[in-house]
């Protein structure tokens, strides 16, 4: 008896696992396909994630929707185009998403990227407006021009250093909005409310990096035709994805079916049940048994 309780639990733990996958699949099968990002330049260190797949970061790569990207402090520059135009650089030390699901649209478009920490300079280089992005404290409305933006967990920070913004900030009560005209600067810190000044101190551009002060033009042309190869790194580690694990809640809505296969190594694992409050859609998929109703009485 015992033996035949234990053999349905464990079916019934696989059957769990596949429901919690089959729904986020359905979640994610109405959002619409946008055209692929580029890797154009790769200057120094860089890894992407896309789906649940770990790679080196190489030019004439193209990643998949919800993408991550993790730069190396050392990192010079890397640079992801679009179609349409759009151009995104990364500096050092940058954590960010590409094409972030579940935030809706702003004027008829989602964002282009959610920038969870570190440096980024989001430019439309094309004849389209860019679709904007998002940080944890802020909400770019799509524009024209080039924006530097900076986010780190207490400061947020950007820099018109063409074209202009409309900055929501996240998070504020009452909401509130800032215009952002060619040369100013916003900076928020902590939950305060940001300020916006007419131009940047010195001491602000000095922190900007390297990489985002010359005006690059499009490198998508180069490679078309040209068929890359994907250069695959380790699996991801518990430690690589903490930081999204834990994101707010619209990051993080595929990442049970994204990386349930990660879940069954024992450290990763272990990692997912010691932050299981701040991510507790992971709690069918690690202990389904919680979720199947007792059993009628034996008879």
């Amino acid at each position: 008896m015992r033996r035949s309780v234990t053999s349905l639990n464990r079916c019934l733990r696989g059957l769990m696992m596949l429901a919690v996958i089959a729904i986020a699949a359905v979640a994610d099968a109405g959002q619409p396909a946008r055209a692929a990002a580029l890797v154009t330049i790769a200057d120094g260190e860089a890894t992407l994630i896309d789906g649940a797949r770990t790679l080196v970061a190489t030019e004439g790569l193209e990643l998949g929707g919800e993408s991550l990207l993790r730069t190396g402090a050392d990192t010079r520059l890397l640079r992801l185009e679009w179609p349409d135009g759009t151009a995104a650089d990364f500096g050092p030390d940058t954590h960010a998403m590409i094409d972030p699901g579940g935030f809706g649209k702003r004027a008829g478009r989602a964002p282009a990227v959610y920038l969870l920490r570190g440096w980024l300079k989001l430019s439309s280089l094309g004849a389209a407006a860019t679709s904007g992005l998002l940080t944890p404290r802020i909400d770019l409305a799509p524009f024209k021009g080039a924006l530097v933006v900076m986010a780190t967990a207490d400061e947020t920070w950007v820099f018109a250093e063409s074209g202009s913004g409309s900055v929501a900030e996240r998070g504020a009560r009452p909401p509130s909005n800032l215009a952002l005209k060619p040369g100013e600067v916003y900076q928020r810190s902590g939950a305060a409310k940001g300020t916006v000044a007419s131009r940047p101190t010195p001491g602000q551009m000095q922190r900007v990096p390297r990489g985002f002060r010359d005006s690059l033009p499009l490198r998508g042309k180069a490679f078309e035709g040209r068929s890359v190869g994907a250069r695959p790194g380790p699996p991801p580690t518990h430690a690589d994805l903490r930081a999204w694990l834990v994101a707010e809640q619209p990051l993080r809505r595929g990442f049970t079916r994204r990386f349930a296969e990660r879940a069954r190594d024992s450290a990763f694992r272990a990692g997912l049940v010691e932050n299981l409050s701040a991510h507790p859609e992971w709690e069918p998929v690690l202990f389904p048994e919680r979720f199947v109703k007792p059993a009628a009485a034996a008879r």
